[in-house]
């Protein structure tokens, strides 16, 4: 996957913005340009981690978007009645991105 700071997206459009919860209030996000999928990541290449969606959204403010996404993957779909083998599909929703 490409990767892509904050700075270089500082005003953009992208087609779409996923916000994939990594664990409790911590998330990560990834944009498409072009089709291409992009982490964005900080002056290191390192992967940037937000305390939730709207530290996200308030971080990347100058970024406009077609769609935003919330991504979860549970490791427990056996407490929601699911095989403890199969592995759950990831709950994705609309998220209202709201651009500065």
């Amino acid at each position: 996957m490409e990767k892509i700071t904050a700075r270089q997206l500082n005003g953009r459009h992208v087609e779409k913005i996923v916000l994939r919860s990594v664990v409790l209030s911590v998330c990560i996000v990834q944009v498409r340009i072009d089709g291409v999928p992009h982490n964005v990541v900080d002056e290191q290449g390192a992967i940037v981690r937000f305390n939730g969606a709207e530290h996200a959204n308030n971080v990347l403010a100058k970024l406009t978007t077609d769609r935003a996404v919330l991504v979860h993957q549970s490791p427990y779909g056996e407490m929601a009645g699911q095989p403890e083998d199969s592995p759950t599909a990831p709950l994705e929703v609309d998220f209202n991105w709201r651009a500065g």
